[in-house]
């Protein structure tokens, strides 16, 4: 998996590609939130616009993300989920949890004052 991080202001930017899957991938994922966070990085958004594949392991790395984020006062959003992906998140009800935007700007929208 290769992933990609920048910045824009106090918003960061993760957008993975390839598989978010048990295995070197979801250990990737992990690492580079955790680099993130230790680092204040607080304000994710990670943009699934690449990404082919994911199971429950690569949902739990996001959900651990999330929650990782709020512990230390920021969030994880999510930006161009697929289709299915999305349905999957809905059926689980981890829309709840988890906010979902269509585009990467409007996840960064979000975090502006007042949103």
């Amino acid at each position: 998996m290769k992933i990609d991080v920048r910045h824009e202001n106090d918003v960061t930017v993760i957008s993975p590609t390839g598989s978010l899957v048990l295995g070197p991938s979801e250990d990737a994922m992990n690492d580079m939130i955790t680099r993130l966070l230790l680092g204040g990085r607080t304000r994710l958004i990670i943009d699934l616009g690449d990404v082919k594949r994911v199971d429950s392991s690569g949902i739990e790395c996001l959900l651990m993300a999330s929650q990782r984020a709020r512990e230390k006062g920021g969030d994880v959003r999510l930006a161009r989920v697929s289709s299915r992906f999305q349905t999957l998140l809905e059926i689980s009800h981890l829309t709840k949890v988890l906010q979902i935007y269509p585009e990467v700007a409007d996840a960064i929208s979000s975090y502006t004052p007042g949103s």
